[in-house]
């Protein structure tokens, strides 16, 4: 039979232990929230230069098709906390754009990115790759039509996790893309020295309407 002194010590220890964890919940929580609070200011930064953001709960990479999933969390906690409080951006996509390296927002703090695409930005320069290897879960990066050098792209070798490299109309020639495909593996490696094809070239040789013109189908 417990004692009054017993029981009111057990009450105080299981006082401070409820105490405890809650302070620890709360702490993790507001954690959580400045990193979102964080994770939305660069996505904003991101969107108004152009760019596109995806999100897990959007993509699935394995089957590389969309989810369907629905917006992840109570919408009244998204509410309270913020939607990026639930979000996880894993794609950020820029085409055409004359983006410097130096504008870019800090996208190497959205440590969930596994992939990246920069088709066409003839403004980026070598200065990406410090902020592509400081990612370690990209497993696809594109590229296509910026001006990467060989030495540059050397360098995301660092990368434990990378499928895909997509490098077409980089400053490769065909004797360093044969060496980067031996560095990285032919299944990895995705070079190629086709003429450069923009989407304003698609545009103009697409009659109204948005179907393809003779000269398209005969292209393709």
């Amino acid at each position: 039979m417990h004692t009054r002194r017993q029981t009111l010590t057990f009450s105080l220890r299981a006082l401070l232990t409820t105490v405890a964890a809650s302070a620890t919940g709360f702490w993790l929580v507001r954690r959580r929230w400045m990193e979102s609070q964080r994770q939305a200011e660069i996505v904003r930064r991101v969107e108004e230069l152009g760019g596109v953001v995806g999100y897990a709960h959007e993509w699935d990479n394995d089957a590389d098709r969309g989810t369907g999933l629905p917006t992840p969390g109570p919408a009244i906690l998204r509410r309270i906390l913020g939607e990026h409080f639930f979000f996880t951006p894993n794609i950020i996509l820029f085409d055409e754009s004359t983006v410097c390296t130096n504008e870019l927002p800090a996208i190497d703090e959205l440590s969930t990115l596994t992939q990246v695409a920069f088709t066409n930005c003839v403004n980026l320069d070598d200065r990406i790759i410090d902020v592509l290897v400081q990612l370690p879960d990209l497993r696809v990066v594109t590229l296509y039509g910026t001006p990467i050098t060989y030495d540059a792209l050397f360098r995301l070798k660092s990368l434990p996790r990378l499928e895909m490299l997509h490098v077409p109309h980089t400053r490769l020639d065909g004797k360093s893309a044969a060496q980067l495909s031996v560095l990285f593996g032919a299944d990895t490696v995705s070079w190629n020295d086709d003429p450069l094809i923009t989407n304003a070239d698609i545009f103009t040789r697409m009659p109204d309407g948005g179907e393809p013109s003779a000269a398209t189908e005969a292209a393709n």
